[in-house]
């Protein structure tokens, strides 16, 4: 196995573990309304106050991955988002409850960007959205893996068992990390020192990979916040079937983001890089968008939960050719411009949650956002058409 492959392989695994200690949040959001007395809204903010301070830190961390490269960083990331983690479970009240997870979700932010800056040096660019694909894949695995097993746990040792055990198991992949990682293969080039912020700001291609990443992710938000409450209290489903689906749009996730990343790279080499990412990303957009539709009126909980649920991994199918599209953009300064569009997608995460819990506590109905969701990632769709990567 080459090494870059081992690299890819590596950062796949993380993200599972990265997956875990997000999504077990929403599986415990019912037992945390009733525990701290919080509304719909503040559970809502709950939520998204990852999704904030994810936001913030996502350009600054990709910046320093850039200059320094990613093995200190991500091995700091990781510590660092495992121990607040394992401290979610000792807050006392809904104040410390938003301030252990906005710290969380800071941490965490420095990930994604610092893989993408790895990638852009250890990857060539005719295999970089299968890599990304396989990375994200990682992700959604552990996503998909998290609802039983955190529900498991809930059931029989209470709330705050599944944060301690998922923090306390990712901190061994700091080191594992330190151990394999280096920044950069002995040919390559110096390590960027600035960021070429003008020329950048000025692309087009940039601005529209910002607005596809918000548009698609309010839906996506849906999933990892709300998804198991709304089985719950909307479609009746019991903790143990809720934590089932709840894993369902994430598994579809795993095999959407490998199969996105290959059939991208397959294309390119067939048709080139625009015509590839574009047809497989505005494909997916739009069916993610009639699915989730379907879902939404389908009388039968269960399939309801299905199609929703596959409307997941048509979102996913175009995840890998928008990282490599934003390495391309980038180019030196990659992890950037990669922290920009994953910036762009937790402002959306921000908004999402919250938006959602005081449209409930107003309106006590779903339908309004959930329709407003499956639109934003339709004129994401549209978006996408205009994410023009660099030619290679």
């Amino acid at each position: 196995m080459a090494h870059r492959h081992r690299i890819v392989l590596l950062a796949l695994l993380i993200n599972m573990v990265c997956y875990t200690d997000r999504v077990c949040i929403a599986i415990a959001g019912p037992e945390l309304r009733r525990n701290f007395n919080l509304s719909q809204t503040e559970l809502g903010f709950v939520f998204s106050i990852f999704s904030l301070s994810y936001f913030l830190g996502q350009t600054p961390w990709g910046i320093l991955a850039d200059r320094h490269g990613a093995r200190g960083l991500v091995t700091f990331a990781i510590a660092g988002w495992s121990l607040f983690t394992a401290l979610t479970a000792t807050a006392w009240s809904y104040v410390s409850l938003l301030t252990i997870r906005f710290v969380f979700g800071g941490l965490e932010a420095a990930f994604s960007p610092s893989i993408a800056s790895a990638f852009s040096r250890w990857v060539p660019i005719q295999e970089r959205a299968t890599a990304f694909g396989a990375f994200l894949g990682g992700g959604r695995l552990g996503g998909a893996l998290t609802p039983p097993i955190a529900g498991y746990l809930l059931l029989h040792y209470g709330w705050q068992a599944p944060f301690l055990v998922f923090g306390a198991f990712g901190l061994l992949w700091a080191v594992a990390w330190f151990a394999v990682y280096r920044n950069r293969p002995p040919d390559h080039p110096q390590v960027t020192v600035a960021t070429p912020w003008a020329p950048l700001l000025r692309n087009p291609r940039l601005w529209s990979l910002l607005g596809t990443a918000f548009g698609s992710t309010l839906l996506w938000q849906f999933y990892i916040t709300w998804f198991p409450t709304y089985l719950r209290e909307q479609r009746g489903m019991s903790l143990t079937e809720a934590s089932y689906y709840a894993g369902l749009p994430l598994l579809f996730g795993v095999a959407a983001t490998w199969a996105g990343g290959f059939l991208t790279d397959l294309l390119t080499r067939r048709l080139g890089p625009r015509p590839a990412r574009t047809r497989i990303g505005f494909c997916g957009l739009s069916a993610a968008a009639a699915l989730f539709s379907l879902g939404i009126w389908h009388p039968d909980a269960a399939l309801a939960a299905l199609l929703m649920s596959s409307a997941a991994g048509a979102v996913d199918l175009y995840l890998g050719a928008a990282w490599a599209s934003a390495t391309d953009i980038g180019g030196p300064s990659g992890g950037t411009v990669a922290g920009l569009m994953n910036a762009a997608s937790n402002a959306a995460g921000f908004v999402a949650p919250v938006l959602l819990g005081w449209v409930l506590d107003r309106t006590h109905t779903w339908n309004a956002v959930l329709y407003l969701t499956a639109a934003t990632t339709l004129a994401a769709a549209f978006l996408w058409l205009f994410v023009n990567p660099r030619r290679s």
